[in-house]
């Protein structure tokens, strides 16, 4: 069971997503004196917390993952609550099917956006002006990059030489002015490029 916590500053929207989780079997609700799995704002409440919603409760409820309802869904909305901390951005009128899936994604570490979003926030912040847009290709070695591969492991898994990866590691520093794999990871994430 996936505990969930409904957070939202209107008391209507959230007994309206009270009663969207607890249609889902395989999720139940909690009270603020509980530790959620996940925690799901409804609309307009990301302006009154702090993202990531801490809870005053110490470290350990640090990284408690956030589904994010916002009243107006746009990319540069996205992409800040997702910097923020953000596991799930949807529309303010999603689905319960929407929302189910975004809470237990979050609950196995996921991150997703809605599927007419995520083009956007992908294309938007993929260069920077240094050296232009990361290709698919060179997205996907920084996604491997994040998960701890090094460049042998990351050429066995394309099926390309491991001279091929340099190659593409370069660009990749170069397009996010990077240092070395730990900056070019972390601009990754910050900007939305890769999803951990």
């Amino acid at each position: 069971m996936i505990r969930v916590l409904v957070v939202s500053p209107q008391s209507g929207a959230r007994r309206e997503l009270q009663r969207v989780v607890a249609r889902d079997a395989g999720l139940v609700l909690i009270d603020d004196e509980s530790r959620p799995d996940v925690i799901l704002l409804g609309p307009g409440a990301e302006a009154q917390l702090p993202l990531p919603l801490r809870l005053e409760r110490g470290p350990e409820h640090d990284a408690t993952p956030l589904v994010v309802l916002l009243d107006e869904l746009d990319r540069t909305a996205a992409a800040r609550a997702l910097r923020a901390g953000a596991r799930a951005v949807l529309p303010p009128h999603a689905s319960a099917p929407q929302i189910h899936a975004a809470i237990r994604g979050a609950a196995a570490g996921l991150t997703s956006v809605s599927a007419g979003l995520a083009p956007a926030l992908f294309e938007s912040d993929a260069g920077d002006g240094h050296g232009g847009t990361l290709t698919p290709r060179e997205r996907e070695i920084l996604t491997l990059l994040g998960e701890g591969l090094v460049n042998k492991e990351i050429a066995g898994r394309l099926g390309v030489s491991e001279h091929t990866v340099k190659t593409h590691l370069a660009a990749i520093y170069d397009k996010l002015d990077a240092a070395n794999r730990a900056e070019a990871v972390a601009t990754g994430l910050r900007r939305g490029l890769i999803m951990l």
